[in-house]
This record gives C-alpha cells, structure tokens and sequence, in this order.
C-alpha cells in the first residue's frame, strides 16, 4: 500500500470532515435527507452489523433492487470492510439473475420485495448464498435490513488500498454469457476524478440520479457528484414528469441520460411549463 493508496470510504471520511453538516443524498420517494457526517455515520453502523454478520474482506455482497438510499449505504459498508459489491439488473429474467450470481458467489443477497420471488425460485441453484435482506423494511420476505443497523462493535476499517476490487459489472453477453468485470477502488476513483475535472463538479452541483447503480454511468456520476461533496437527488423509477419538476425545483445541475430519457423530460418540460 503506497503512502497515497486511497479506497472509496477514505472519501466518505473525508467527506464527513469536510462538508459534515451539508446534504449529500436526498431520497425523493420518501423524503428521506442525509448529510454527509450523516451519511458516514450510517456506513459505519451499517458495515458493523455487516460485519458481525460475517461478511469480510473479499466477501461479495448481491443487491437486487432498484437505486434507493439503503443501496447506496451498502457501497459504502462494503468499501469500509473491504468486500465488493454485484449489483444485478433487476429487468433480467429469474434464469438470468441465478447465472450472474452463480459467476461471482455472494455470500449475502439484499433484495427489493418484487424481485424475490425470482429469487426464491432458484434458492437451490444459489445454495452458496448464506442470508437474504430486505433490501428496505417496509416490504419482503427475507431477513429486514435494519437488523444490521444494530451493531455493536466499534470497528477500524479494513486495510483497502485502491487496487482491492469494490464492485463487480457484468458486461454484455460474451459468448452468449455476460462476464463479471471487477473495478477496484482505484477504478472508482479516478472515474470520479476524471468526471469532475471534465464536468467542473463542485460542493454546489446537483446530480438527478436516474439510471440505475447497477449500470456504470449511474454508479460513476452518483461517486463523482458525492466526491466533489455535491448532492446525489435520487428516485427509484425513472418519471418524465417528475424529472422535468425536480431539475426546476432543485436546480439540477447534471444527469445522465440516453435520448429516449432526454426526450420525455423535455416534453414534459414543455407541456408543463417548467423552466
């Protein structure tokens, strides 16, 4: 480990120190608003509860679910014990979704109600898998979320320099098969860097999250705006109309966006009359 080998929640401890009292992630679907000192706060709680849990070092953690806070928090847990992130389309069919996390073997598998069914019904298949969560409280099956927010050791973050993996993509299909492709912190890292050195990103921008923390724009714009201490404005399921309201009453300032996304928010704009 090199004397400036960073991981991703060296940032979110920075971050806590830095910017503390400022918004970073605000929750829209529920109107849940955290800071940044906040937000840390969660991570680590989250990451104890996690870690006597059993997850460790190297440990991959699935998520099946759409882009919520509780998602996030999970990033960031894993980043401070060292363990990697696969985050799974949730469009892929039942077949689809046990091949994926048959490639990378997660030893936990957190998952929205609507997708664990698909889930249940290849439990033999993933026999690996030692524990199912709700990926939020208020819906599901599995075990609930918030019994891993009630951890009592007082943890040192694993030692993670930026060459440990942090998350795992599948690509398209090689092959006929998709195939993991692991990013370390590094990776993570200095996509952020590179995007907001191109993009100008400050303490002020305001980043509308609509593409999904499984894809790697909608994970690379959601680091970046959180690195430069700017404020992630998240819903779970994209909305022309929604959108096109929140980037007026928000002062949106960036968002990724493919042009069937683009050309709903501006006709929303338009047959609304927001700015």
């Amino acid at each position: 480990m090199g004397l400036y080998d960073l991981s991703f929640y060296d940032v979110i401890n920075r971050n806590a120190q830095a910017f503390g009292d400022k918004l970073c992630w605000y929750e829209f679907d529920d109107d849940r608003k955290l800071t940044f000192a906040e937000y840390k706060a969660r991570v680590d709680q989250l990451a104890a509860g996690m870690s006597e849990a059993g997850i460790l070092k190297g440990d991959r953690i699935g998520v099946v679910g759409k882009n919520s806070l509780e998602f996030y928090l999970i990033y960031g847990a894993a980043s401070f014990l060292g363990a990697i992130v696969l985050p799974i389309n949730w469009r892929l069919s039942a077949d689809e979704m046990s091949f994926n996390l048959s490639d990378c073997g997660p030893k936990v598998v957190f998952a929205d109600a609507e997708f664990q069914p698909a889930l249940e019904s290849k439990r033999e298949e993933l026999s690996f898998i030692q524990s199912y969560y709700n990926l939020k409280d208020d819906s599901g099956s599995f075990k609930q979320f918030k019994s891993l927010m009630n951890g009592h050791n007082l943890l040192e973050p694993a030692e993670v320099g930026s060459a440990d993996g942090f998350v795992i993509i599948h690509t398209a299909a090689v092959g006929g098969r998709p195939r993991g492709a692991l990013l370390s912190h590094g990776n993570v890292l200095y996509a952020d860097l590179h995007f907001g050195y191109h993009m100008e990103l400050t303490t002020e921008d305001v980043h509308l999250n609509l593409l999904p923390l499984f894809h790697v724009a909608g994970l690379f714009l959601v680091t970046s705006t959180f690195h430069a201490g700017g404020l992630n404005l998240n819903i779970s399921k994209f909305d022309g109309s929604v959108a096109a309201k929140l980037i007026q009453d928000s002062s949106v300032s960036l968002f990724f966006d493919f042009p069937p996304i683009l050309e709903t928010i501006l006709k929303a704009a338009k047959d609304e009359s927001h700015d």
